[in-house]
């Protein structure tokens, strides 16, 4: 059944929403981007209503995922996960991500290579460690094996984290230290063999401060 658009109102509490009246009665809020068509007088029936409905949750979804992703980059699984805690389908979900992908928004593959160059320059770890954390985060695996081929070397990564606490432990005994720092290294999941030998060579450079 047609009814009449007789009364479009901007909603007090959010500008960005209107508010439709149909027959001079309220029917529906919808966001102005989804009702940017409608028109005083125009006739619409329960299909349009139906459509306009689902358009105004799709951008609900689209904008939330829009400020979670402006905030910090994300992966597309930080995002789905996000929007499904917020109560959005599963299917419009995949829908509001394929549009994000295509639109780049959302780039995995860029995701993984920021992500390797910044645990490389300000918290230097193993390659297995930052292989570990991408998985967490469901990057597709040939866009985490690309990006560790840009890394330095397991050992190149444990003496750069070495050089970072020369000073802190400039006072303790050689025992002490490498005691210190084994702990430290085997924490980001160097090798033993790596360990050990970074620490040969920061050994070095503590003793020339010294």
């Amino acid at each position: 059944m047609e009814k009449t658009i007789t009364n479009l109102e901007t909603q007090k509490k959010n500008p960005n929403r209107i508010n439709v009246y149909l027959d001079d009665e309220f029917a529906f809020g919808v966001s102005r981007f989804v009702g940017l068509g409608l028109k005083l007088g125009e006739k619409i029936d329960d299909s349009k209503v139906e459509n306009l409905l689902e358009s105004d949750v799709r951008e609900k979804a689209l904008q939330k995922a829009m400020r979670f992703i402006n905030y910090r980059s994300r992966t597309a699984f930080e995002v789905k996960i996000k929007l499904i805690g917020l109560g959005f389908d599963n299917d419009l979900v995949d829908s509001i991500l394929s549009e994000l992908i295509e639109k780049e928004y959302i780039n995995d593959r860029e995701f993984a290579e920021n992500w390797v160059s910044s645990r490389c320059y300000s918290k230097p770890r193993s390659h297995r460690m930052v292989q570990y954390e991408l998985r967490k985060k469901s990057i597709a695996e040939p866009f985490i094996q690309e990006a560790l081929e840009s890394m330095p070397s397991d050992e190149e990564l444990a003496i750069k984290l070495g050089k970072k606490y020369l000073n802190r432990f400039l006072k303790l005994d050689d025992k002490e230290y490498s005691k210190k720092m084994t702990g430290i290294l085997a924490r980001r999941a160097f090798p033993f063999s790596v360990v050990h030998a970074a620490i040969i060579k920061l050994k070095i450079l503590r003793n020339e401060l010294v």
